[in-house]
């Protein structure tokens, strides 16, 4: 078999990749060996950090072949803009990220599934399953690189308000978590036990009578000390059910006793040194702590994500999060996530096509309505964020609901 070792750059349509320079845990493909036969699947692979390829030139084209006709990227949808400068690249077409939140959909009710699966066994069984939690894991790492991670994002957050399911939530914890470990170039051992974390470090809120859990949810009335302290001891009764089971390894029970640790002593359990705590488990109380803010989860009274990410900032301020890795977390997701429909100060309404990183509070927006709420007829893209003297000046006044239906389940449902 003749192959070649090339660069991301030169990989392009009827080439056969051989090898990955990366393990399936950081692969957006299941195979590792494949024929080329679309852009997609190229800029899957950028995504996914891979910066090398192996090419099979007994199968596939070699670098020297010249590009066949059709082998080369579909020209950008034409765009107006205004006299807002825009990145070099462009924000996506509505189009393209309405085709990939619609993919994210699909993917979330996939994940959906085999996490309930998980939980059901779980609650039935009194054990987890070894085999089925390890590949729901699998699913939500190769849908974190091939889906944009502003789809994921908004996929698992739309609609949540209320959704006070425990495999649900367990499914968001384990996705942001791992989206945060892999933008920090966790190896795939870190990302594996961050994960197997995340996904179970409320499995012991299954031991918790019910009536615990369902009076913890009203803030006005808040529970007698016996109850709080059984409901706070439920990261340790997590970390016994799976020292009982036995074959977890140690870091994913540390993982989950401290994902309600706080850096200032206010978390618990009481008496847990948040400044002793490793960078994955403040990744997880973070992801933990979000989720719970935009559903309720908790007790809590469901945020806006924008609402939860300003609670967040304002806890990191005041000592109780990790603020650098906050910081990574708000970046990646954004005070005003992608795809998030607004209303602007001057009435129109818009969507968020792009993050500006260096202003996440000004992010570029494409204009759908006008202030009357006429649809406009061509897309108008607003970087908020350097707006030219002949424009109104924008901003976002509110955020609005994102209109696609979201399938919620009852607590009943969760295990």
């Amino acid at each position: 078999m003749a192959t070649k070792f090339i660069p991301i750059e030169q990989l392009r349509v009827g080439m056969y990749v051989a090898r990955l320079d990366v393990s399936w845990f950081r692969s957006p493909f299941l195979r590792h060996r494949f024929l080329v036969q679309n852009t997609v699947q190229i800029e899957k692979l950028r995504r996914a950090g891979i910066t090398r390829v192996t090419i099979d030139l007994s199968r596939g084209d070699n670098v020297e072949r010249p590009h066949e006709p059709g082998s080369a990227p579909a020209p950008p949808s034409p765009l107006r803009f205004s006299h807002a400068l825009v990145p070099s690249q462009g924000p996506k077409p509505l189009a393209q990220l309405n085709e990939e939140y619609a993919q994210a959909q699909v993917a979330k009710k996939q994940l959906e599934q085999s996490v309930r699966s998980v939980f059901s066994s779980i609650s039935e069984h009194r054990t987890v399953n070894r085999r089925q939690t390890t590949e729901a894991i699998q699913k939500v790492a190769i849908v974190t690189r091939t889906i944009p991670n502003s789809a994921i994002f908004m996929a698992l957050s739309a609609q949540r308000a209320g959704d006070v399911s425990l495999s649900q939530h367990a499914l968001s914890t384990c996705t942001l978590a791992l989206v945060m470990g892999q933008s920090l170039g966790y190896n795939p051992l870190e990302l594996q036990e961050l994960a197997m974390a995340a996904l179970l470090h409320d499995i012991g809120l299954l031991q918790i009578p019910a009536g615990i859990i369902q009076r913890s949810a009203n803030t006005s009335t808040p529970l007698p000390q016996r109850e709080r302290r059984l409901l706070e001891s439920h990261p340790q009764l997590s970390i016994l059910t799976l020292e009982r089971q036995g074959g977890f390894e140690t870091k994913v029970l540390q993982l989950i006793g401290e994902h309600h640790v706080r850096l200032d002593g206010s978390g618990y359990p009481q008496g847990t040194r948040g400044e002793f705590t490793s960078q994955r488990s403040r990744i997880l109380a973070i992801a933990d702590h979000y989720d719970e803010l935009i559903t309720g989860f908790g007790g809590a009274s469901p945020l806006a994500p924008y609402q939860a990410l300003q609670r967040l900032y304002r806890e990191a301020q005041d000592g109780i999060l990790d603020q650098p890795i906050l910081s990574q977390f708000i970046k990646l997701v954004g005070i005003y996530p992608v795809h998030s429909r607004v209303r602007l100060n001057t009435q129109e309404l818009a969507v968020v096509t792009e993050l500006n990183h260096s202003a996440l509070h000004q992010p570029v927006v494409t204009i759908t309505h006008t202030a009357s709420g006429t649809e406009t007829p061509d897309p108008l893209i607003v970087d908020l964020a350097h707006q030219g003297n002949g424009s109104p000046e924008r901003a976002i006044e509110t955020v609005l609901a994102t209109p696609q239906p979201s399938q919620t389940h009852s607590p009943s449902q969760a295990a």
